[in-house]
């Protein structure tokens, strides 16, 4: 994808340039093609990299950063070195501690309550819902040869996590999702802080009135109902684990999808053989997490000093593990510049590793499945509107397209 795919204007410097200080709020990422041409050079210039810009505000001054994949394996593995543990006022920032800033043992001790909903066979079961769901988007447009796409991959992930996992009101959807991107991906701090803050108000009101009615069976009554040590969760804890899970479970897959859809829209070649082996569509979706990954951060502080890759990392130091460009480390990953829909060793790290490898990675792949297979199914031969450009957001946390208007044809589409 270039430029010109999604109007993004012609990056203003060299990726040698970026390379020296990476900093993934500028305005040329929102060329997709070239971020993965700057982490090209900074794998080739060494192990890490450094940024003065650190996309998290809880970072301070400056991080490293790892770019290759057997770096970034072994930081997430090793705990003991590579903390998930925030600050005291990091943590107060968050509204509490995150399942996600939590090391063992505690961290495994939270991840026990939580790990039986998510499960294979839970989330499996899901999916007469979610096809219904994915269907009842795609419904909306079908009649009229063009839709817009993107809101089909923004909106079922929040509709299916509200409404089946979570057990909050789908209503809800828009303004949590509004808030989420707001929060991750504002242009100044103030306003990632405030949208932050207006989504903590708005989950602690909802948790509030739902601990006023019956019990049910959603994660809500699961985080509520937890116990660790024999203690149950402070309020603030719950309400800041519901809030993590509705930033996972809304952007980050929402992001992969439409990256996916726009990648099978501009490559019918690809599109059309997974129409006619759709046995191939588990790969593809493994594929599309690796090559197209929305996850190009995860944050780690250096608990004792450590050598890794011929590098000393000092006690206090901020790094950051970035998981897309492991996913493309050519020593890993065979033609790893090309996106290759039938690939069979495949062991990237969209899902990160280690102990906080992702919760809802069964949910996920469960929703990008059935998405790509309902549209594939439904919208045959779909294809770029050229009367409509696509609409990428590169220059943040969480990367896809918030637009993206196809054309098809209506006579063979599948009306349900």
């Amino acid at each position: 994808m270039t430029a010109a795919d999604t109007g993004a204007a012609s990056p203003a410097r060299s990726p040698e340039e970026h390379a020296r200080n990476w900093d993934l709020h500028h305005e040329d990422f929102n060329d997709d093609g070239f971020l993965y041409d700057v982490y090209a050079v900074m794998r080739g210039r060494g192990a890490f990299a450094y940024t003065d810009n650190p996309f998290l505000s809880t970072m301070g001054t400056g991080a490293w950063v790892a770019v290759r994949y057997r770096d970034c394996y072994r930081i997430v593995q090793d705990w003991e070195h590579f903390s998930s543990n925030t600050t005291p006022d990091a943590a107060e920032a968050l509204g509490g501690d995150l399942l996600i800033t939590l090391d063992p043992p505690r961290q495994q001790k939270f991840r026990k309550v939580v790990n039986p909903y998510f499960s294979p066979a839970r989330m499996k079961a899901l999916r007469p819902q979610i096809r219904a769901e994915t269907d009842r988007l795609i419904d909306e447009f079908i009649a009229t040869g063009r839709g817009d796409l993107a809101q089909v991959a923004w909106r079922q992930p929040g509709i299916v996590f509200f409404k089946y996992v979570l057990g909050l009101p789908v209503e809800d959807v828009p303004l949590c999702l509004e808030l989420t991107d707001t929060a991750l991906n504002a242009a100044t701090e103030e306003q990632r802080l405030s949208a932050w803050g207006g989504l903590y108000q708005h989950l602690h009101d909802t948790v509030t009135a739902r601990m006023q009615g019956s019990p049910r069976d959603d994660m809500i009554d699961v985080l509520l109902a937890a116990e660790i040590d024999g203690e149950r969760l402070p309020f603030n804890d719950v309400v800041a684990n519901a809030m993590l899970l509705v930033q996972a479970g809304l952007e980050t897959t929402a992001s992969a999808m439409s990256w996916s859809f726009h990648y099978l829209a501009t490559h019918p070649d690809d599109r059309d053989r997974l129409v006619r082996e759709p046995e191939l569509l588990p790969r593809a979706v493994e594929e599309f997490i690796r090559f197209g990954g929305s996850i190009h951060g995860i944050p780690r502080t250096v608990a004792k000093d450590v050598e890794l890759a011929g590098h000393t990392f000092r006690r206090g130091d901020a790094v950051l593990v970035n998981y897309a460009s492991a996913n493309r480390d050519e020593e890993v990953f065979v033609d790893a510049h090309r996106c290759v829909i039938d690939r069979r060793d495949n062991r990237h790290l969209g899902f990160g590793a280690g102990v906080h490898r992702c919760l809802g990675s069964n949910l996920a792949r469960l929703e990008l499945h059935v998405g790509l297979e309902q549209v594939l199914t439904r919208l045959r031969g779909f294809e770029p509107d050229p009367s409509r450009p696509a609409v990428f957001k590169g220059n943040s946390i969480t990367r896809g397209f918030r637009s993206l208007p196809v054309v098809f044809d209506r006579d063979q589409a599948s009306v349900t």
